[in-house]
């Protein structure tokens, strides 16, 4: 992996990290979320229309609206996962299921394929996240089930962006991808009291969360176009170590010194994609 995509998804992981720990912090999360998504989208649509992203060609249709159907499912299911465990639980595993997914669609759908160094990056990122995510310490199977639901909806909004991201500009993708998702969120939430009140209370930090979303994912995206599907996943898993980090510093959750190693290991598989 040459060295603008390798940064680029080094970057995304961190800001990912960071609007993950302030989803954890929130009560009402899918609503948080969807407020943030919803803005996303607002916040996109002068750069949409500026390039002509409002229209996309009809063979785009379908991937454009999986990867916005698997995104809002990603969210509901990271709310929920959230909501009965901890950051360096949920994050860790969640986040690390997803390159054997989206690996799994590169090499069967998009006919890519792994060098050495490249298949070596990957399997040390995956051994680091099973370090870290799968010693399940006051975790529940509900909560193992959710957590790796979030995975497969990540790697399956990634396959589909993959293949959007052929047939549409990058702000055309995004622009549709996060206001449909924002839109289905919000639907979801339509029946729920105070929603109003709610969304008042956490208004300006769930716009703010939204343009740390769309940050975070735009660098993905962007990467995409120098580099292959499957070490853009697992590079991006940088996030898992930042979330580690931010769960101990910040939320005073338990760091044990498996969960030390596995951060090492995805830090070096990491470093080893730059070889790739």
């Amino acid at each position: 992996m040459d060295l603008l995509p390798w940064s680029l998804v080094l970057l995304s992981g961190l800001i990912h990290a960071l609007w993950n720990l302030k989803v954890k912090q929130v009560a009402n999360r899918t609503l948080y979320l969807a407020v943030a998504y919803t803005a996303a989208g607002v916040v996109l649509f002068p750069a949409a229309l500026a390039t002509g992203g409002l229209y996309i060609p009809r063979e785009a249709y379908l991937p454009v609206a999986m990867s916005a159907l698997a995104e809002a499912l990603y969210v509901a299911s990271l709310s929920r996962a959230y909501a009965i465990s901890n950051l360096t639980f949920v994050y860790p595993i969640a986040r690390g299921s997803a390159p054997v997914w989206a690996a799994a669609a590169g090499l069967l759908f998009f006919g890519e394929h792994f060098s050495f160094y490249g298949l070596l990056a990957v399997l040390a990122v995956i051994a680091g996240i099973l370090s870290i995510g799968l010693k399940i310490e006051g975790g529940t199977v509900k909560a193992l089930l959710l957590t790796l639901a979030v995975g497969f909806f990540i790697g399956c909004y990634t396959s589909f962006d993959r293949k959007a991201i052929e047939l549409v500009s990058m702000q055309s993708l995004l622009f549709w991808k996060f206001l449909i998702a924002g839109l289905v969120l919000l639907a979801s939430r339509a029946g729920c009291a105070n929603l109003a009140e709610d969304v008042k209370k956490n208004f300006m930090s769930s716009v703010l969360t939204g343009f740390f979303i769309l940050g975070a994912y735009s660098l993905v995206v962007l990467a995409m176009k120098f580099s292959s599907l499957g070490y853009v996943a697992a590079g991006r898993e940088s996030g898992i170590a930042f979330a580690t980090l931010f769960g101990r510093l910040i939320l005073k959750e338990k760091l044990d010194q498996r969960r030390v190693f596995g951060i090492i290991i995805i830090f070096a598989g990491i470093i080893l994609l730059k070889f790739a």
